[in-house]
């Protein structure tokens, strides 16, 4: 996760043949806060970009699983997470979908999907069950490959991963993962949404809404906004915990900068 990687994102559309829905624009009128943010000062995230890195700067850490994809893993989250002891630690994991993803279901997340109910046809309902499984089972992934108990879990959503033009599968998909993170994980373990207010609509819509979506990190916010981008109900937006905007070195690596809000 490197946000001078998101300046220029490119959609990688994942193709459904079945048509975009238009998106519907809510006002989002409440206020985010740092209510129960597990958060304070600055810090940094690491991922294989800096598997080099010596040293790791100072503050809370947030240490990616993902090699830049779901359904992978960074050979060295461990070691970052070894040189963060000390600091507040929370980990991050990359999200998409890909109907090619569906090949690494779990069993547990295609059973469950089986019995999630979507609205369409006999067709688009399938479509979506899979959509839900595959996020099921990024979460699942995730989790397996963290290498110790963060204090909140972040997924990473940006348009630069593969996301299909149907913003219902892409919905499905988040409803999956963060609802299986919600089973596996304490429930006094937050889990928050990394992205943008642009790519977060791009991909899900503005419509979207979410209860189990803890706060939202925001990249390339130079100052903290007042409201947050994802919703947690039908005009309810999660409070902004962390921006990410700039960038620190440290051990002979350069690190995304973060501070908390």
């Amino acid at each position: 996760m490197q946000y001078r990687r998101l300046q220029r994102p490119v959609m990688q559309l994942a193709m459904t043949g079945v048509v975009a829905l238009s998106l519907v624009t809510l006002s989002l009128a409440t206020p985010s806060g740092a209510s129960n943010s597990n958060y304070s000062g600055s810090g940094y995230d690491a991922s294989y970009y800096q598997c080099s890195a010596t040293a790791a700067p100072l503050g809370f850490a947030i240490i990616g699983v993902s090699h830049g994809r779901p359904f992978t893993s960074n050979s060295c989250a461990t070691a970052q997470w070894k040189v963060a002891a000390g600091q507040s630690r929370s980990l991050y994991f990359n999200t998409g979908y890909a109907l090619a993803y569906a090949k690494s279901e779990t069993r547990s997340c295609k059973q469950q999907a089986g019995s999630i109910s979507f609205a369409g046809t006999a067709h688009e309902i399938s479509a979506q069950q899979t959509a839900w499984a595959i996020g099921c089972s990024e979460a699942d992934v995730a989790v397996a490959s963290g290498p110790g108990t963060p204090v909140a879990w972040w997924a990473d959503v940006e348009t630069g991963n593969s996301w299909s033009t149907d913003a219902t599968l892409n919905q499905a998909t988040i409803t999956g993962l963060v609802t299986e993170m919600r089973s596996l994980i304490p429930s006094s373990m937050p889990v928050g949404v990394y992205s943008t207010p642009s790519m977060w609509n791009q991909i899900v819509g503005t419509s979207y809404v979410n209860a189990n979506i803890a706060a939202d990190w925001q990249a390339g916010a130079s100052t903290c906004p007042t409201v947050g981008f994802t919703l947690t109900g039908s005009q309810v937006n999660a409070p902004v915990w962390l921006i990410q905007s700039g960038a620190t070195t440290a051990g002979g690596a350069t690190f995304d900068a973060d501070s908390a809000c």
